[in-house]
């Protein structure tokens, strides 16, 4: 089975593009910061990747939103700017809801669900 469910905050804009026919791809990074054995907290960084419904939510979100997610893991392929093909581990989300919207970080406020 591959499933992932994560909460983290994101760490810029979305960005949004569309390929193809007009499918819409949105793309963003997923801060999650854990404790680590030592007790001192460290940051992981997830890319995340939506396409289609799923990727018209995940643009209308903004830097330092704290959202959970649920997805699959997937491995991406880019060319990079000297035309090499390079690979990269990233989350394909199926499902998100934003906990927090970013300016209101300071109120405790109910999660409403974004997405499909």
């Amino acid at each position: 089975m591959n499933s992932v469910c994560l909460v983290g905050k994101l760490t810029r804009h979305p960005l949004v593009r569309f390929e193809g026919e007009g499918s819409q791809v949105t793309t963003f990074t997923l801060a999650i910061t854990e404790p680590s054995r030592e007790g001192k907290a460290f940051t992981l960084y997830v890319p995340c990747v939506a396409w289609g419904r799923s990727a018209e939510a995940c643009g209308t979100l903004s830097r330092e939103d704290l959202i959970a997610l649920s997805g699959k893991l997937c491995w991406r392929k880019q060319t990079d700017k000297q035309g090499q093909e390079k690979s990269s581990l990233a989350v394909n989300v199926r499902e998100l809801r934003l906990l927090v919207a970013a300016e209101v970080l300071d109120e405790p406020t109910a999660a409403r669900p974004v997405g499909w």
